[in-house]
Formats: structure tokens, C-alpha cells, sequence
């Protein structure tokens, strides 16, 4: 809670700070890498956040760095890895509009993660798609979509509350996953069971783990099926017709699925004007049209390329560029500092 409240009052101070004018995540990381006496010294000149700095006030007064070293040290170790000269380019400047739904200008926003550098970048990512997130999921906008594969691999605030009212904000959402466990182990095991009791549509290929083929054993339900035996004896031939409740698809034929077999629990929206019940299970293969597909692959157009950091001569200046940019950051930031203490 130390470690949030550090954050939180690190956030607050820019955003009031001049009228946000340095209220971006570069400055936020520039400023939280100064020393903590740089850090508390304007910290503290802010009278609105002094609530959330109470539980650092004594160490601060008393000068016992060592002891605000233990309860924000690990944000701030955590926090040094995310600022590079990279991550200061890219959320420095207003390019992107992340309100994509918005009825004047709709985009799609795309995120691709890099698994070499996913335990770094997904922090980054997840500022981003909680940003979107509270843009989109509200009143008067475009209908739109949220969709992650690997979704335990990003960290979403909140996502099961996403799941459970965006729909009636025309915001669909759409989770791509392994296993059932991958999800418990990277979000908490309530959150993870919340998302697999409320959502609508679920699909699934073939599964391995024990917990996921249970529960989606469970959630298709069992129905009523007949079974036939017959027998042969001297007397004749006798066959029997027996009816009992057994698992509609089971287990074991999930595990067994190919490629392309799906299983999967539909949301109906047609009233079914008929008495007899039908159940919402779907279990086929789908065909895909590989020829279609590959005309369309090679007719896809380039992506334009947004930021060209050659000169005139054609030389990439691109490390250059982004140094002065990361330089200009830190300046600033150190001009704040060195202004805020001589008050």
C-alpha cells in the first residue's frame, strides 16, 4: 500500500503541476529515478496529496532515507527498468488517439508484445489498455471490441468488471487463453473465476489440463442419451434400450480434439418459439477456405511508416533522436526539482 500511494501522489503531483503540462508517464519515470530527497522535497509542496504522504512524513522529517528505501524500494527499482529512451519517445507525445470508439475519429489500436522484453513491456501495455478501457467502455460511442490473445500474459484492471458491463456499452470483449490455470497464475484465483462464471461465449479446441476439461465438462451440461445392447442365445435375440443423464461432451473428447475441431457454449439470442429444449452446445470442425485466405494475404497493403528518423542525407538518426528526446525529459524534470526547492 506504501508503494501505491508513492505512485499515486507521483501522478496527482504532475497532473496539477502546471496544469498538466509535464503530466505524462516519461516525467513520472524521470522524476520517481531522482533521490528521495529531490523526490519529497516537491512532493510535499503539493498541500492536496499530504494524506497519501502521511505514512512517509516521519522518515522524511527525520531524514531516514533508509527506512523510505524500505517501503518504496522495490516500486523504484521496478520503475528504473521501465524508463528507456524507448518507452520516453513513444508516451512523451499525443499521436494516438486512444479513445478508438470515439464517433468523429474511430482507429484501431493495435499492441504487439515481444516475449524478450514482455516482462518489461507489459507494465507499459497495461497503462495503455486501462487508459482505452475507461474511454471506451461508456455511454454514446461507437460500438467496439477489446480483443487479447495470450490474455493472462497483460495485466488489465479490473478486467472481470470490464467483462460484466461493457457489453451494454456496445463494447465487446474477446480472451484468448491456454489453459484455465494460466489464468488463476497471473491473475488471482477469484478474478479468473469470476471471467470464466460471466462470460457469454466460449469456445474451446482441444485442452490437456485436468481443471480446464472439468469445467468445460460441467458448463456443456449432461443430456439425456440411449444406449442400445443386444444379446444372442438359443432362445433368440434380445435387445435392450436403456436411457440415462451422461456428460454431453466428455472429457476425454476434448482432450482428442484436431485441428480445427471446436467445442463451445453459444449465448442464444433467437427466442426459440418451441417447447422442446435445445441447449446452446455446439460441437463441429471448422473449414477454412485456405485459398481465399492466401489471395487476401497477398493483397494485404504495407503499413505506413509512422516516424522516420533520417535526415536529409538518408542516414537513420534514429538512437540520436530518441537520446535528445530521453535528455530533454530529464532536464526538465531536474529544472522542476532544482525550482521547487529553492521554495
Amino acid at each position: 500500500q506504501s508503494a501505491i500511494n508513492f505512485l499515486s501522489s507521483c501522478i496527482y503531483f504532475f497532473a496539477r503541476l502546471e496544469n498538466g503540462k509535464y503530466s505524462d508517464l516519461p516525467h513520472i519515470l524521470s522524476f520517481m529515478n531522482r533521490s528521495y530527497k529531490e523526490i519529497f522535497d516537491a512532493l510535499f509542496t503539493n498541500e492536496e496529496i499530504l494524506s497519501l504522504l502521511s505514512p512517509f512524513k516521519t522518515a522524511y522529517d527525520n531524514k531516514a532515507f533508509d527506512q523510505l528505501e524500505g517501503q518504496i524500494g522495490t516500486l523504484k527499482i521496478f520503475i528504473s527498468r521501465l524508463a528507456s529512451k524507448e518507452s520516453f519517445w513513444v508516451f512523451s507525445g499525443d499521436e494516438v488517439e486512444l479513445k478508438i470508439t470515439d464517433k468523429e475519429n474511430p482507429s484501431i489500436l493495435i499492441l504487439a508484445s515481444d516475449p524478450g522484453t514482455q516482462d518489461i513491456n507489459s507494465a507499459l501495455y497495461s497503462s495503455v489498455l486501462n487508459r482505452t478501457l475507461r474511454l471506451i467502455n461508456s455511454k454514446h460511442n461507437l460500438p467496439g471490441g477489446i480483443i487479447a490473445d495470450e490474455f493472462p500474459t497483460i495485466y488489465i484492471h479490473k478486467i472481470d468488471n470490464v467483462v460484466a458491463t461493457a457489453r451494454s456499452n456496445r463494447v465487446a470483449v474477446l480472451l484468448g487463453l491456454q489453459e484455465i490455470p494460466q489464468l488463476r497464475q497471473f491473475y488471482k484465483k477469484e478474478v479468473a473465476d469470476t471471467i470464466s462464471a460471466i462470460v457469454g461465449n466460449i469456445l474451446s479446441g482441444s485442452a490437456r489440463d485436468k481443471n480446464t476439461l472439468d469445467w468445460l465438462e460441467k458448463l456443456f451440461g449432461k443430456i439425456k442419451q440411449k444406449s442400445y445392447s443386444q444379446s444372442i442365445s438359443q432362445q433368440g435375440t434380445t435387445t435392450s434400450i436403456n436411457e440415462k443423464m451422461d456428460n454431453m461432451i466428455p472429457a476425454g473428447k476434448i482432450a482428442a480434439l484436431k485441428t480445427g475441431e471446436m467445442v463451445g457454449m453459444i449465448a442464444q439470442g433467437e427466442e426459440n418459439d418451441t417447447e422442446e429444449y435445445k441447449t446452446s452446445a455446439m460441437n463441429g470442425k471448422i473449414n477454412l477456405d485456405l485459398k481465399a485466405i492466401k489471395h487476401e494475404e497477398q493483397n494485404y497493403v504495407k503499413m505506413p511508416v509512422y516516424y522516420s528518423f533520417a535526415d536529409k542525407t538518408g542516414k537513420d538518426r534514429k538512437d540520436e533522436v530518441l537520446m535528445t528526446n530521453f535528455r530533454k525529459i530529464n532536464k526538465e524534470v531536474e529544472l522542476i526539482v532544482n525550482e521547487l526547492s529553492k521554495e
